[in-house]
């Protein structure tokens, strides 16, 4: 992985690593997730962001039918250490509500920030879009805000 390019804690497009190449468990750090209602929305979304001068490639729109493959395919890969770990360290009711969200058709935004300042220039900037739910990934805190 060349250094200017972004370590995506989630995603198993041809360009993220294989489930048994990643760590043995999701702990994503400097990300802000953005729920929207549709993959229309998102990448409105993601157009704004890049409009505020946010780099297209700290951006990424994952549709439903992504979130629900990419989780598919990620079980299927996994190791056998990955899924033990997984039993331990996985949180359910994070699972439950991401890929709930997925099953209802939204979509999520995923914006790289690697500090609090671009966290909240990011947050501001989706104001004006119908975001359902932000979840900030810091470092060393999780902060969850529901619009809806």
């Amino acid at each position: 992985m060349r250094a200017n390019q972004v370590a995506w804690p989630t995603g198993m497009s041809d360009q993220d690593p294989g489930a048994r190449d990643r760590p043995l468990f999701f702990n994503p750090q400097g990300f802000l997730v953005a729920i929207l209602e549709d993959a229309d929305q998102a990448e409105q979304a993601k157009a704004a962001l890049a409009e505020a001068g946010f780099a297209e490639t700290d951006l990424r729109v994952y549709t439903s039918r992504q979130i629900l493959e990419s989780w598919e395919r990620f079980q299927a890969e996994r190791g056998l250490a990955q899924r033990v770990v997984g039993a331990v360290t996985d949180d359910p009711d994070t699972i439950e509500q991401y890929f709930g969200y997925a099953r209802q058709g939204r979509s999520a935004l995923w914006v790289r920030v690697p500090d609090e300042a671009d966290a909240n220039r990011a947050v501001r900037c989706l104001a004006d879009h119908q975001v359902l739910h932000f979840r900030h990934y810091g470092h060393g805190s999780q902060q969850d805000l529901h619009i809806r």
